[in-house]
């Protein structure tokens, strides 16, 4: 069995992957899904919320895990992982890129614009408006984030996810990753793309893919909730990802 670390996008928290994680727990998987920094119940300040505050978070939470683990960061989420993967390559079996920032070297997110024109790839305006606060956080309003996240989800499950969308801190998202071929380009890295995705349209997708160029890409036509949307079809993909990577690992 395989050890999966799941890690949110913004204005979310752990509790986004409450039902990928109930079916691969239910399968015989180890399964980690926490709360960054200023995130969800976390109660960091955001002003001390950094992408190396993450990165070393993560990384504590990975070297008290017996083996290699595969490594999804969903939307924001791509940033750490990448990250992570550059401070312990040698503990991550895989990482996968949910409809997430898989950036260059030396990008930040704040960089789209530069990843597309080198891509060749007119990117989209995605639905996301952040609202910045004075504490150095962002929100989106309950009806923004009806539309944005969950507007393809059930009533129940909007019900339950939209009053636990909360703030989220920005300095993360002006800051550069920084990536070297021989570390965070040693780690198997797979990328699933959503076709039908609104918060990151897949023209943006499919330039960080040209430009970041990863192992292989799985395509599922979606909006950007698929851990919420389309579980038993992630947890599918999350589990054949484990025996090719995660299996070839260990033997």
């Amino acid at each position: 069995m395989a050890t999966f670390v799941l890690i949110h996008g913004m204005f979310h928290g752990g509790w986004c992957w409450d039902k990928v994680k109930a079916a691969l727990e239910a399968d015989g998987h180890t399964v980690y899904a926490p709360d960054l920094a200023g995130c969800g119940k976390d109660t960091t300040p955001p002003m001390q919320v950094t992408l190396q505050r993450w990165t070393d978070d993560l990384v504590a939470l990975l070297n008290g895990i017996d083996g290699k683990v595969v490594l999804l960061g969903h939307s924001r989420g791509g940033l750490p992982i990448s990250q992570v993967a550059e401070a312990v390559p040698e503990k991550i079996a895989a990482l996968v890129y949910l409809t997430a920032l898989m950036l260059p070297n030396g990008k930040a997110a704040m960089h789209m614009a530069d990843i597309g024109a080198e891509a060749g790839i007119e990117l989209q305006m995605g639905l996301i408006q952040p609202r910045p606060n004075a504490d150095g956080t962002a929100l989106i309003p309950n009806e923004g984030a009806d539309e944005i996240f969950y507007g393809d989800c059930s009533a129940e499950d909007r019900a339950w996810a939209i009053p636990q969308v909360g703030h989220e801190p920005m300095i993360p998202l002006g800051t550069p990753v920084s990536l070297s071929p021989e570390r965070y380009g040693s780690v198997p890295r797979i990328y699933i793309e959503t076709t039908l995705d609104r918060t990151l349209p897949i023209n943006n997708q499919r330039a960080m893919i040209a430009v970041s160029k990863p192992t292989e890409v799985i395509s599922f036509e979606c909006d950007h909730m698929p851990n919420v949307t389309h579980v038993p079809e992630l947890v599918a993909a999350l589990e054949n990802i484990a025996e090719r990577y995660a299996a070839r690992e260990a033997a």
